[in-house]
């Protein structure tokens, strides 16, 4: 592995990880209390983002951030503030051996907190600087009923991803069923974290203590498997019945058009989780993920899946394990808009670039043809 932006990768990763061991502490409480009620995955979602981006920001106070949450209704309401600041003070400072002070580094005050919070909800990205993005928790409707969920960063320098990792705390580590979304219910899953130029993935089991080294897995191993692909019918669709009506409709009259058998194949709400089952995934090496949205020019409306923060990081381990993500148009997928993906429509994603290219040429004829 390089050792460019190794510094970077070793914060990120520790928060990660602990970012997840919360969040999975929260998700096994609620069990215990009606799953109609979702005040534990809001303060879960405030808690982290305020962790990562106070680890951060001590770590790169010359940094900026984008994150999907913004600390209004805290300001606005003190006792979800509270319980926010009670969840992240179960957090103790993190020192690795070898660092000469905390890596993982909480607010020290419940306003700090906040600010935190905002430093992120108020992020605008771009094409110039170094942005950390992140999604507390990818999959919140999946996170109550305790299925998949993701905890995802992403560090981009002038618009592009140059790191990227995402915690699947309740994902088993099992590479030869992933496509199966396999829960890990008496761990904490895994890590997935790659840099831009590696040319593969690092993968670490999430526990508490020391992060383990991990396994890398080069992009030259799992081109082995691309002459795997026999037919656009035995593609594996990576999606979600819970997404948006327009998308689903259009997306399994495609599945329905290539004469696939099961529609979606896989079925995982997170976003950032279905990328790294594309770019992880070992069965038949064909899995796919499709984001089929009405054109802008009929209603006006924007896609409402196209926010940056569901992409950045695992879309960058999709590229370094050897898969490919364009538009519908086969533009690349450009990071440097701002909260939104406004440059791009749509999304193709596949496991490797010959997949991609076929995959890409049928949804173009497909709607062509609509």
């Amino acid at each position: 592995m390089s050792s460019e932006y190794a510094r970077e990768r070793k914060v990120a990763t520790v928060a990660v990880q602990h970012a997840s061991i919360l969040t999975k502490s929260v998700m096994r409480s609620i069990s215990h209390v009606s799953k109609t009620d979702s005040t534990p995955v809001t303060v879960a979602d405030f808690a982290v983002q305020a962790l990562l981006i106070s680890t951060l920001r001590h770590a790169f106070p010359s940094d900026s951030f984008l994150g999907e949450e913004s600390a209004a209704a805290l300001r606005q309401d003190a006792q979800l503030r509270q319980q926010v600041w009670v969840l992240i003070s179960t957090v103790g400072n993190f020192q690795q051996v070898g660092e000469q002070e905390p890596v993982l580094f909480k607010p020290k005050s419940p306003e700090d907190m906040v600010e935190c919070i905002d430093l992120g909800g108020a992020g605008t990205g771009g094409r110039s600087g170094r942005v950390w993005v992140m999604d507390p928790i990818d999959g919140t409707a999946t996170f109550i009923e305790g299925g998949q969920y993701a905890v995802a960063l992403a560090l981009l320098e002038d618009g592009k991803e140059v790191v990227g990792v995402v915690g699947c705390p309740n994902l088993a580590m099992d590479m030869d069923c992933l496509e199966d979304a396999p829960l890990d219910d008496k761990g904490n899953g895994f890590m997935a974290s790659a840099v831009r130029g590696d040319g593969g993935v690092l993968l670490q089991s999430i526990s508490a203590g020391e992060l383990s080294s991990g396994q890398f897995v080069s992009s030259a191993q799992r081109k082995q498997d691309e002459s795997r692909l026999m037919s656009l019918k035995e593609l594996n669709i990576v999606d979600s019945t819970l997404g948006e009506e327009y998308h689903l409709k259009q997306s399994q009259q495609f599945a329905d058009w290539t004469g696939q058998n099961k529609f979606p194949g896989t079925d995982v709400w997170s976003a950032q989780l279905r990328l790294i089952i594309i770019a992880l995934g070992r069965n038949d090496y064909n899995n796919i993920q499709l984001r089929i949205p009405r054109a802008k020019e009929e209603d006006g409306t924007e896609d409402p899946e196209n926010y940056i923060w569901d992409y950045a990081g695992a879309h960058l381990i999709l590229n370094e394990a050897g898969g490919v993500a364009s538009d519908l148009d086969g533009k690349d997928i450009d990071f440097g808009t701002g909260r939104r993906l406004s440059a791009n429509w749509g999304l193709v994603a596949a496991a490797h670039d010959r997949l991609h290219a076929q995959v890409l040429g049928k949804v173009q004829e497909f709607l062509a043809a609509a």
